[in-house]
């Protein structure tokens, strides 16, 4: 059977899409385009396949038809006077995914249509696909997915289907652009290349074009409308003739010629390459459009601005080809360029294709031949020139014998093909017979010749000794660095732990052991033990760990089955110690421990009265509190004794990373072994921003006072560019006691930038940052490109961005605009982000499944269920001796419990014993993603997607997975292998380092935060100064570009209050920010042509 396909559409799900795209309007269109089997598009949006599960029923296998042919909405999409018979179109299941990720050191941003045969393929898909991005926010979904990955997603869920790149050649997002794409396609897809087999050309590019490389002879090439609008389905199309089904149209494309010699992909239909919007190169902000030789040799600069030119498709394909002329291989389709007909009657009768009189025309056309494709391909120009016009017949064969005149597209112009010159349209003027014929004079095709030595210029690469094993001068004396105590003042980018390292490295060979090296969480003490593997092949004689993992490791040699109570034990156990207390009591309690232990020396100093019930309590356990933990080793230590010898001996040399976080108990237990061991300490005071936890870069100080330390500086910033240094460096220096900033030197050799932005709220500061980011990602989307394009920077990857803000509660409105415009995105905080949201629930039930929960955490569980709030006071009651294994206790005594917990219990033991068997039989993620119906939560909410993706990791253990979050609980989460935007506070930002930052809210009374209590003029100093630093640790994020956003009026304290430019933006001299104003956009109209009639 013969019959024609336009496979890669979209819904009106998909960004800047016709409402009139729905099913029955895509099928009314396709029957007057000529079209047979349409593309569905968009399936993996949840709204998109409700409709198409509601309105398509299978009709022959994977080919889908509308239940309901005969329904209005076909009929009211189309201009008044068509037909159409949608019944007879077929559809076929289909969607485009935006992949935007990091490979080889590169950003890459490729599209790819995934094609499958039947709705469970669709939702096995959506499901997996949903677990790493979000589906919801447009039909076509942007998701940090390696390509390689996403087809091996395809081929696990859908034998049967097959994929496709998508527009080879577009410079913005496709498998060989310019911008960002791949030289060859098996350095996208690696080892799965092989179950590639079909290329979409796109409109740049036609089939003579791709067959200059002789790495593509073994694709077919594909050619499809790629439409926003059911009124441009058929711009380009292919053409079958084989079996009428899914099945026999992939085995087409996979061999276009059957066993037997039959053609089965017979054709093509294809735009003119020129008509394109990236066929050549230029920049069409200048009105520059150059041909490939041209750009080479202005090196890709544009002319008149002197920003990168976009490259185009030829140019691309030249810097690809290896040949001179195209080849084809015995039985390639046949290719048709056409001129869609509105384009065609809009150059006759001298005005736009979207006119009415074009539209009345395209009516009486279709009505007297057929459909458009019939018109174009197939009826003869002598029908035409009887029943229609003279005109219309020359242009229709001009067209099909390619005698048309080219202006080829550039930079996102398309361009435009005419079939008479300006001196025959003047000949003929208003006549209505044919004029006199003559070959349209048409451009010079443009030389396909291979042009050596035209890359594309890239963004500078930038080395430095901190890239390397090797030490600057300043580093090395660190590291050689003879003194029994050494303090070194490191500057932010300046290779601190890369300097504690190598120093730790140095009297490991030496034969300087035992080494103890201190950090302040697990996971920076996880990649301390990785980089020194990395150094040392396996270390021994090296211990790396947080302070409180040290100090249990002491406190245990005594007590062996010692555990820490973090603060949820802690606020349960006091609920249960003093149950007539009220909530607000209870937490003014827990915050009394918290300023005992942060103040105390030690912990044989007498604990209050009002404490002594809780750590009594703790001691019967075998419990110790989190924040007693360096208190408890500090009292030890000053006993003296044995065993406080033996912990100075096996402790070794010590060596502490991020020195100015050390509180007054540890700064003191440093002290009082810094008597018998050496200690090499490193940090930055300019980072002390951790008071809350008692933390002072007054101890960085204290200890130079103390000990008298030998000292060194490290100020070669590898990490930020100039202009930030310079201005954090500004910033940081109004405070008073200060570290190495002021001296700070940017060697990474770019210039950088800061630019600041206000708005008028806090919802339009976000669609701002929404706005900067698709600019500085380079768009995600070809209509996007030139609205956006602005930056003169090289695109970023949704990676190299992150936006920073002093208060939780900014994240909300910022998180939303960047999902709704269809961003990944990732929320980090200093308490991990399944410990709270809408992951939560999944943290407790793995910890319940796994036997590893406490009182505390079965608690909460209950507390979240149906009927939860009588069963968790009932619990509360029951377990009020109880910590471990509560669970397992309530069931043992479950008919002695009341009623409503009984059910409770019955309930949560019954889904516990489905979490294990489901993690048994499918693996953790499946166990995980059946609770999610319980709560309501959406499988596609960022933090959901973040823990069932790290699940992945852990097959089918359940215990393996939740002793990972609990060995993390008390750690920033942050994934940097995520593709995504994140989204931080600006502590937990510390560590962190991005090309591209945004400091949200930079207004007085958020950043500096005002306090809830009121000041001495002395504390109010200490705040500011503590805010200062802050400021100063989001600045010293950015490596490259330095947003700083406001907004003129946001709602506090009840009200909407007026805020003022923070005071930090003042200290910045003004010459290093460059506001960024508003953008103002124009149009022009189209001059109108003589007009023509057409019909007689």
């Amino acid at each position: 059977m013969r019959y024609r396909a336009d496979l890669h559409i979209h819904s009106p799900f998909s960004r800047a899409t016709s409402k009139a795209g729905t099913l029955h309007g895509l099928a009314a269109w396709a029957g007057v385009k000529g079209i047979d089997v349409v593309g569905t598009g968009d399936f993996t949006h949840p709204g998109w396949q409700r409709q198409i599960s509601g309105n398509l029923e299978e009709a022959e296998p994977g080919f889908f038809r509308l239940k309901d042919p005969e329904s209005e909405a076909a009929a009211r999409v189309l201009p008044p006077g068509l037909e159409a018979d949608p019944g007879g179109v077929r559809f076929v299941l289909s969607a485009e995914i935006s992949s935007i990720y990091k490979k080889d050191g590169r950003v890459r941003k490729v599209h790819t249509v995934l094609f499958v045969p039947d709705m469970d393929s669709v939702r096995r898909i959506s499901a997996t696909l949903s677990g790493i991005g979000n589906l919801e926010s447009d039909g076509r979904p942007i998701l940090g997915l390696d390509c390689r990955d996403l087809l091996e997603i395809l081929l696990e869920n859908a034998p049967e289907g097959f994929l496709v790149p998508a527009h080879v050649w577009t410079p913005w997002f496709s498998l060989f652009g310019s911008r960002s794409g791949f030289d060859a396609i098996e350095e996208c897809f690696g080892d799965l290349t092989g179950h590639i087999f079909a290329l979409e050309t796109g409109l740049s590019s036609d089939p003579d074009m791709n067959r200059l490389i002789s790495a593509l002879d073994r694709f077919s090439l594909i050619s499809n409308s790629d439409c926003h609008s059911p009124a441009k389905l058929g711009r380009e199309a292919n053409i079958f003739t084989t079996g009428f089904d899914f099945y026999s149209l992939r085995d087409g494309l996979r061999e276009p010629v059957d066993a037997g010699g039959r053609q089965r992909f017979a054709a093509t239909v294809e735009f003119y390459p020129e008509e394109g919007k990236y066929h050549l190169d230029g920049h069409r902000k200048c009105g520059i459009s150059l041909e490939p030789a041209e750009t080479r040799r202005m090196k890709g600069i544009c002319p008149v601005c002197g920003n990168p030119l976009t490259v185009g498709v030829l140019s691309r394909v030249m810097e690809l080809a290896d040949r001179e002329r195209p080849r084809y291989t015995p039985g390639a389709p046949a290719v048709f360029s056409l001129v869609p007909l509105p384009e065609l009657l809009g150059e006759l009768l001298g005005t736009g294709p979207a006119s009415k009189r074009v539209s009345d025309a395209y009516v009486r056309l279709i009505r007297r031949f057929g459909s458009e494709l019939d018109i174009l391909l197939e009826t003869d120009t002598a029908a035409l020139a009887a029943e229609a016009s003279p005109l219309l017949a020359e242009a229709v064969a001009r067209v099909r014998t390619g005698r048309v005149i080219r202006s080829a597209g550039y930079d996102g112009a398309y361009g435009t093909i005419r079939v008479f010159s300006d001196q025959e349209r003047k000949e003929f003027g208003g006549q209505m017979q044919l004029f006199p014929a003559g070959p349209a004079r048409t451009a010079a095709p443009a030389k396909k010749n291979p042009l050596p030595g035209s890359d594309p210029p890239g963004p500078p690469v930038v080395s430095g000794p901190v890239a390397s094993r090797g030490l600057n001068p300043e580093q090395e004396k660190a590291v050689a660095a003879e003194a029994r105590h050494i303090l070194v003042n490191a500057g932010p980018g300046t290779g601190k732990t890369h300097t504690l390292v190598q120093r730790v490295v140095r009297h490991v060979r030496q034969g300087r052991t035992p080494c103890t090296v201190i950090t302040f969480t697990n996971r920076a003490a996880d990649e301390l033990r990785q980089r020194l593997d990395a150094e040392l092949g396996g270390v021994y004689g090296v211990i790396a760990a947080t302070f409180h993992g040290y100090c249990l490791l002491w406190l245990r040699r005594a007590t062996p089955n010692l555990q820490a109570a973090g603060p949820e034990l802690r606020r349960f156990l006091l609920g249960t110690l003093h149950p007539q207390q009220s909530s607000r009591e209870i937490a003014e309690l827990d915050g009394d421990i918290t300023s005992f232990l942060q103040s105390a020396p030690d912990t044989d100093v007498g604990v209050p009265a009002a404490m002594a019930p809780y750590f009594e309590r703790l001691a019967s356990e075998q419990l110790i509190d989190l924040e007693a933990v360096a208190p408890a080793v500090l009292a030890f230590l000053k006993r003296g004794g044995p065993a406080a010898e033996v912990m100075r001996r096996e402790t070794g040399r010590l060596f502490i990373d991020e020195f100015q976080d050390l509180n007054r108990s540890q700064y003191e237990l440093v002290r009082l072994l810094a008597a018998t061991v050496p200690v090499f300490s490193i940090g930055d005071p300019d980072q002390a921003i951790y008071g809350f936890r008692g933390s002072s870069p007054g101890w960085f100080f204290q200890f130079i006072h103390d000990l008298q330390p030998e000292q060194h500086a490290l100020y070669r910033n590898y990490r930020n560019d100039a202009v930030i240094v310079r201005a954090a460096g500004a910033v940081i220096s109004r405070n008073r006691r200060r570290g190495s900033a002021g001296q700070c030197e940017s060697l990474t050799g770019r210039t950088g930038v800061i630019y600041s932005m206000t708005a008028d709220s806090p919802r339009a500061e976000a669609a701002a940052i929404v706005r900067e980011i698709e600019a500085v990602v380079g768009g995600t989307s070809h209509r996007e490109i030139d609205r956006i394009r602005r930056t003169g920077h090289s695109p970023a990857a949704l990676s190299d961005i992150a936006v920073l803000y002093r208060t939780g509660r900014q994240a909300g409105i910022i998180a939303e605009a960047l999902i709704e415009h269809g961003f990944p995105v990732q929320v980090v905080d200093l308490i991990p982000y399944y410990r709270t949201g809408p992951a939560h629930p999944l943290y407790l039930w793995t910890l319940l499944a796994a036997g590893l929960e406490e009182s505390s955490d079965l608690l909460a569980l209950m507390g979240k269920e149906k009927g939860g709030s009588q069963a968790t006071a009932a619990a509360e009651q029951c377990l009020a001796g109880v910590i471990r294994t509560p669970m397992a206790v309530l069931l043992r005594n479950r008919e002695e419990v009341p009623a409503p917990l009984q059910a409770v219990l019955i309930d949560m033991a019954s889904t516990v014993e489905m979490m294990r068997e489901t993690a048994r039989t499918e693996g953790v993620v499946a166990a995980l993603r059946g609770l999610l119906p319980r709560y309501g939560t959406d499988p596609a909410a960022g933090d959901v997607i973040r823990l069932l993706s790290l699940a992945d990791n852990f097959g089918a253990s359940l215990e393996a997975f939740a002793l990972h979050l609990r060995h993390y609980s008390d750690t920033v989460i942050y994934d940097e292998r995520a593709e995504a935007v994140t989204l931080m506070t600006l502590h937990a930002s510390k560590g962190l380092e991005f090309k591209i930052v945004f400091i949200a809210g930079v207004e007085e009374g958020l950043l500096p935060l005002l306090p809830k209590t009121s000041f001495t003029g002395a504390e109010e100093m200490e705040h500011v100064e503590e805010e200062r630093r802050l400021f100063y640790v989001g600045m010293t994020r950015a490596k490259e570009i330095l947003y700083l956003s406001r907004a003129e009026k946001r709602s506090l304290r009840g009200g909407v209050v007026r805020q003022e430019p923070s005071r930090f933006i003042a200290e910045i001299p003004a010459p290093l920010i460059t506001p960024l104003q508003g953008r103002k956009t124009s149009g022009t109209r189209k001059s109108r042509a003589q007009q023509l009639s057409l019909f007689e």
